[in-house]
């Protein structure tokens, strides 16, 4: 992997910790999911290099990022990658995001449709069931009752190891807005979203592939492929993201 330098943007009132590697002309904006940071992209990023300049964030309550107060909307964070752009220069990048970061991306391209170029989104939903929102409120009450440890708890079980790093009360909120695509879906704009789409997912994804397909079955023109894996698949088969963005045809 090319160097990687690392700095805060000063979003006016937060900041976030931002990563920029490789050149060319084409740019890549990587949207990491819930409780992940900018390292979760670093498989993805030794192949995604070498077309262009890739830019990954932690974004709001997660890794070296701030945490303003919440609520947290989709059009706010959506608005916290178009401004890691404005602040690097950027005028036009492709939207790569994972889960909740495919989520913002989708924002993005609805509300900031001159700055993305085209979307490549990872195991991700427009929609959500009561019983995933519910769980999503869990999450969020363990994170305010409990810290960080209770967010853990509650996402990967009482034994997990796993280490995350942010704000527990930001994540909260991150999680309410999660929460909010049962009573506010994505689905019904998804056919305003105009730029060239295309969507990943595992088979083995435990968000099931229907949530994927249902995104895909909405962006007009959006081409879907399904790759050996479970929900991180740009951790368990960059090289078949990268295959799949090619045969895509945005190379």
């Amino acid at each position: 992997m090319g160097a990687s330098r690392t700095i805060s943007i000063d979003l006016g009132g937060h900041r976030l910790r931002v990563a920029s590697q490789g050149a060319g002309r084409r740019n890549f904006l990587l949207l990491h999911g819930l409780v992940d940071t900018l390292s979760i992209w670093d498989a993805l990023v030794l192949e995604l290099e070498r077309k262009g300049r890739v830019v990954r964030f932690d974004q709001r309550a997660h890794g070296g990022s701030d945490a303003p107060p919440g609520p947290y909307r989709r059009s706010e964070l959506a608005q916290d990658a178009v401004g890691v752009l404005d602040a690097l220069g950027i005028e036009r990048a492709v939207l790569v995001g994972h889960s909740m970061g495919g989520i913002v991306a989708m924002q993005a391209a609805l509300d900031h449709r001159t700055r993305v170029a085209g979307l490549v989104l990872l195991g991700t939903a427009s929609e959500c069931s009561r019983k995933v929102a519910d769980w999503y409120e869990r999450i969020a009450q363990a994170g305010e009752r409990g810290g960080i440890d209770g967010i853990v708890r509650a996402i990967y079980g009482e034994k997990s190891r796993r280490h995350v790093v942010g704000d527990a009360v930001g994540l909260a909120a991150m999680t309410r807005m999660l929460k909010s695509l049962h009573t506010n879906p994505l689905t019904p704009c998804l056919g305003a979203i105009a730029c060239p789409t295309l969507a990943v997912v595992g088979t083995r994804d435990p968000m099931g592939v229907r949530a994927t397909e249902i995104v895909a079955e909405g962006i007009p023109g959006a081409h879907l492929r399904t790759v050996e894996g479970r929900h991180w698949v740009h951790v368990e088969a960059p090289r078949a993201i990268l295959v799949a963005y090619d045969e895509w045809g945005m190379a």
